[in-house]
């Protein structure tokens, strides 16, 4: 059943502690983590409107290639057609609303499993068993629903809006600051899914909290060689920063050397970004770590983390074995986080939790928890 995200009133963000500077502000009210009502805001105000960074371009790589999957309960496709482009549509038939897909593949089009609708690689309907005797019905005109979809680097973006913002300007800033690393030219090395049992504010407020590194990450993150960090805000909700830190591997060296054309940075040259609402960047000389925070409920979101090296590591001899240790630090690193936000959710839901005042070093976060804010308010 859906939930009126207008039981909620307005004035209340307004009065918030968090919405002082970051050196009087304190952390948000639980219930903006763990309210059904919140989660209808952010589902119509965000996740319905914004961009929402969703897969690579090497997942449906081929024509016929598809991807299936819901964002908060609503059903899509994106599928790759004979001619090579990419299309988004709703995984919702055009007649009574049964899903077309399920899963990933390789298909020359789309079936309804209920009456027999069919359509094409672009959502089109070809095929309509007996409708031609329904007076006035034009199979032109029927079709599946088509969402936004946008491409930046190899990575593939999905909006519901009907009249969205134009991708290249919701792109244009991170474009300017990011394209230097020629994502387009880089490869999945591994991929950490995983669901975690907490908001998923939490995850993206995680990811730039360099606050916790040195307690819960002694022995990871934090045992690396790094220096302070600082994110610019390049547009609200959009940060940025570069900054000395070791690569991201155990015994603090590149795995392959540096990428290419990243030669001359020096070998401790690394990054960070946030692109609201869902997509976050770590980068090394080596790689990119990319997380895509997908959220299912109030208290629960999807992680994606893609591990990216550019295409030419991936003919090396060690190149298997070097990313499977890899990999292993990286899935450790998530799995210290995934008990700390799992903490964190069951606090936002006790009636003894009240907020605590923010550290200089949450400037990040502050950013956030005000932008998402502002979204919902």
């Amino acid at each position: 059943m859906a939930v009126a995200e207008s039981a909620l009133p307005d004035a209340a963000f307004a009065e918030l502690e968090a919405r002082r500077p970051v050196d009087r502000a304190r952390h948000l009210p639980g219930y903006l983590y763990a309210s059904e009502e919140v989660f209808a805001r952010e589902k119509s105000r965000i996740f319905l409107k914004d961009w929402v960074c969703f897969a690579r371009v090497e997942e449906v790589a081929e024509p016929g290639d598809y991807l299936t999957d819901r964002l908060m309960g609503e059903p899509f496709i994106v599928a790759r057609d004979e001619a090579g482009a990419l299309a988004a549509f709703a995984n919702v038939c055009a007649h009574r609303g049964v899903e077309v897909a399920t899963g990933a593949g390789n298909a020359t089009g789309f079936s309804c499993p209920y009456h027999g609708w069919r359509y094409d690689l672009a959502g089109r309907l070809v095929g309509a068993p007996y409708m031609g005797e329904a007076e006035g019905f034009d199979p032109d005109r029927c079709r599946l629903r088509p969402l936004g979809l946008g491409v930046w680097a190899g990575w593939i973006f999905i909006n519901f809006d009907p009249d969205p913002e134009p991708f290249a300007r919701f792109i244009a800033e991170w474009d300017r600051t990011f394209a230097f690393l020629r994502l387009e030219d880089c490869r999945t090395a591994d991929k950490y899914a995983t669901e975690v049992d907490c908001n998923w504010k939490l995850v993206v407020e995680n990811f730039v909290d360099y606050y916790h590194i040195n307690t819960l990450h002694a022995d990871t993150l934090g045992a690396l060689k790094a220096s302070a960090v600082e994110l610019e805000v390049l547009k609200p909700g959009v940060l940025a920063g570069f900054y000395p830190h070791a690569p991201l591997n155990a015994d603090g060296e590149l795995l392959f050397g540096m990428m290419p054309w990243l030669a001359g940075r020096g070998e401790d040259f690394s990054g960070a970004g946030t692109l609201s609402p869902n997509m976050q960047m770590f980068l090394y000389g080596d790689n990119v770590q990319v997380s895509v925070a997908w959220p299912v409920a109030p208290a629960r979101t999807r992680i994606e983390l893609y591990s990216l090296f550019p295409e030419v590591f991936f003919g090396r001899g060690d190149f298997r074995a070097k990313i499977a240790a890899h990999a292993e630090m990286v899935a450790q690193i998530i799995e210290e986080d995934r008990d700390m936000v799992a903490s964190l959710q069951r606090a936002m839901a006790t009636r003894l939790f009240e907020p605590g005042r923010m550290c200089d070093m949450e400037g990040p976060v502050h950013h956030l928890i005000n932008y998402n804010l502002d979204r919902i308010a």
